[in-house]
């Protein structure tokens, strides 16, 4: 039924919506007026069709409210724990050699972080649903496809040496997915300690053997726990699921944004995984603030519905938000370069840093805080004008490389243009009242 249709886009927007005239707002920011609801749909106005779609949504039980994502502080852990098992990677770049390694790193990595994000979307949709065990099923077995995905294609271009280690990262990667879904940070944490111990050990002794040893200890212990998470989890009474293309339209923008983010970010750091120590760990205040970014990101959403009861007319919302908007970016900065900070000093006393080491460093900085930024812009207008906007910086940054152009400044300028462009964007979807109902 063409109703049926309707409750499913309702649904993806608005998972939890308070009431009728919520909804019925919502038809209208959608562009169906009274004479829609009445030609289309047989209703006598948006209100009538509003009421009608509300009494058909799912709802939701209160453990899924309880998986909400939420600004909380151990979304600031998540940084070290990704950077963590990463240690181990010149142990397996001594093995494979270290072209090998980095075209294997890349393999895992864009398959893992574009399928995931899929994956992510579709369990969150779920979740929003009411249908936490589905959620979690579907979250465990779309990763199991990915990571046959992604070992399959190392098998085929880059032979069976690497899709072994294909294998093992986009594994981890797919599980450390899994395991943050369900908030079991204190599991991961423990899951990744013997690849940090292996990489220190490495670092002291040049050993590999025990290195793989004890990474291959934190894929099982990632694995294993990523497989028994969200056991006892069951779909609320009544629950109805989404069709399947409902799902796939969840799926489908946040792959697509994730492919651009990770292309932009590839096309840089994979050309120095192997190069001066400077320009291979640029990298790693982003990493380590990543989980500082989804943080305040969250946080960002949570503040802007206290302001949305707080203030007490519809204009006064819109600059309040904005410049709560500027606060939190500030803060992403304010922890990024923290990291880059300490990472520039350190390497400043070891005599390895480099005025090109310096600007990748501040380079990943700005992307960071492009990151944040992102995050918003795809919750409050959708995946469609981040996509664009992230697209147009990736084919500028590879269209300068390809006239040569030195790759690190404009790395730098790219990250710098994606974050005004995307404030920019934002200054319209921010201050919305509807984002935040």
């Amino acid at each position: 039924m063409i109703i049926d249709e309707l409750v499913d886009r309702v649904a993806g927007l608005l998972p939890d919506p308070v009431d009728e005239l919520q909804v019925a707002a919502l038809l209208e920011s959608q562009g169906i007026t009274d004479q829609v609801a009445v030609d289309r749909y047989g209703r006598t106005d948006v209100f009538a069709l509003g009421q009608e779609v509300f009494e058909r949504l799912p709802r939701g039980s209160v453990a899924v409210q309880d998986d909400a994502p939420t600004g909380t502080w151990l979304h600031a852990v998540r940084g070290p724990l990704y950077l963590l098992p990463t240690t181990a990677f010149p142990a397996v770049a001594a093995v494979l050699g270290g072209p090998a390694a980095v075209r294997a790193m890349v393999v895992a990595t864009v398959v893992s972080w574009v399928w995931g994000s899929g994956a992510s979307a579709v369990a969150h949709r779920l979740l929003g649903g009411g249908a936490a065990a589905t959620a979690t099923r579907s979250l465990r077995w779309l990763g199991a496809a990915g990571t046959a995905v992604a070992t399959t294609t190392a098998t085929v271009a880059l032979g069976w040496r690497s899709a072994l280690f294909v294998l093992a990262l986009s594994g981890l990667q797919f599980a450390i997915g899994v395991l943050l879904f369900h908030r079991r940070e204190k599991l991961l944490a423990v899951a990744v300690l013997p690849a940090g111990a292996g990489g220190v050990i490495h670092l002291v002794s040049g050993a590999t053997a025990a290195v793989l040893v004890l990474g291959g200890t934190t894929v099982l212990l990632a694995v294993v726990g990523a497989w028994r998470a969200g056991r006892g989890t069951r779909d609320a009474g009544g629950v109805r699921l989404p069709r399947a293309r409902t799902l796939l339209g969840a799926a489908v923008p946040s792959s697509g944004y994730a492919a651009l983010c990770a292309t932009l970010l590839l096309h840089t750091d994979s050309r120095y995984a192997l190069s001066a120590l400077d320009l291979a760990v640029a990298a790693a205040p982003l990493v380590l603030g990543m989980g500082v970014v989804e943080w305040r990101a969250n946080r960002f959403f949570e503040v802007a519905s206290e302001e949305l009861r707080r203030c007490a007319l519809p204009h006064d919302f819109a600059p309040a938000v904005r410049r709560r908007l500027v606060r939190e970016l500030g803060l992403c900065l304010l922890a990024l370069g923290s990291a880059a900070l300490v990472l520039l000093v350190a390497l400043r006393w070891a005599g390895e840093l480099t005025s090109s080491g310096a600007l990748l460093i501040d380079g990943h900085v700005l992307l960071g805080g492009a990151f944040f930024l992102g995050f918003v812009l795809v919750r409050t207008s959708g995946a469609a004008t981040a996509q664009l906007i992230v697209a147009a910086a990736l084919l500028g940054n590879v269209a300068a490389v390809a006239l040569g152009a030195d790759p690190v400044p404009v790395f730098l300028l790219t990250c710098a243009a994606l974050s005004i462009f995307l404030l920019m964007a934002l200054r319209g979807s921010a201050g919305q009242v509807r984002h935040y109902r």
